[in-house]
């Protein structure tokens, strides 16, 4: 995590990035303390949002924890099969700096099936 970690504070410190989005398959939570989208969450610094995969979880809005810092941390999955398409929205505040956000799931069967 320490390679990770470096390369979050430099995305966000150096280059000024307002949003860091993860990339997971790490599943999203587990019995123990084996990595998951949870504990990277909790364990980590200046990522906003994960939005994992591998356990097929369906979420139908993220969940927030807090890393590290303090700071809000998203974590979304919309299950498998392409059943689903999860939509999260970011309203940035341009003065402060802080984000707004809310997210949802979409049933993709039903719209196909008009």
């Amino acid at each position: 995590m320490q390679k990770a970690a470096v390369i979050t504070h430099t995305l966000k410190h150096q280059k000024k990035c307002d949003l860091i989005i993860c990339l997971s398959h790490l599943g999203f939570k587990y019995q123990d303390e084996k990595v998951s989208d949870v504990v990277l969450a909790q364990k980590s610094l200046n990522i906003d949002l994960i939005i994992g995969g591998h356990t097929h979880t369906l979420i139908e809005k993220p969940y927030e924890y807090r890393n590290r810092d303090g700071k809000k941390v998203l974590i979304a999955q919309v299950g498998f099969g392409g059943a689903y398409l999860g939509k999260i929205d970011f309203y940035f505040e341009k003065k402060s700096k802080k984000f707004l956000s809310s997210g949802s799931n979409v049933k993709v069967i039903d719209y196909a099936r008009g």
